[in-house]
């Protein structure tokens, strides 16, 4: 079985390619629609080229699928600009799920607190040294911002 070729994709990429503004930092940037989290979306109804097969589709996607072709089974498309609009493929690589959350801790994208900064390792780690879950000490970080806290030390 081949690769196959990706007719769809490359229609919806050259239909998207009119809304990217190319910047001076390298990112092309979408000008269209944006999910909640800010990504770039297009719609992708019955395109058989695309694993979800219809709905809304982020642009990165489109750009990869594109570009490089099928994204592997265990692997997600990480931006290493850190432009959640930014479709430049150049920009754009398959990774992990942990890769994207260590590249995350790195760079200081996560909501809350940077483990690596304040503490010099990641949650899983911090929570090791603990000797509490990972979920117990997000909670603990929520409710009292202290990982140190124990119930009934006031």
């Amino acid at each position: 079985m081949g690769r196959r070729r990706l007719s769809n994709i490359s229609l919806k990429w050259q239909a998207i390619q009119n809304k990217v503004l190319k910047t001076d930092s390298g990112c092309w940037l979408w000008q269209g629609h944006t999910n909640a989290a800010g990504y770039g979306i297009v719609t992708c109804e019955n395109m058989t080229d695309l694993p979800e097969n219809s709905g809304q589709v982020t642009v990165h996607k489109v750009s990869y699928l594109y570009h490089y072709g099928r994204l592997p089974k265990d692997k997600i498309i990480l931006h290493d600009c850190d432009n959640k609009r930014c479709c430049n493929p150049e920009h754009l690589r398959a990774g992990t799920h942990l890769e994207n959350s260590r590249d995350a801790q790195e760079r200081g994208r996560l909501r809350g607190i940077n483990y690596i900064k304040e503490y010099g390792c990641t949650r899983t780690e911090l929570a090791r040294k603990l000797n509490i879950t990972p979920g117990n000490l997000s909670n603990r970080m929520r409710k009292w911002g202290n990982p140190y806290y124990k119930p009934g030390n006031r």
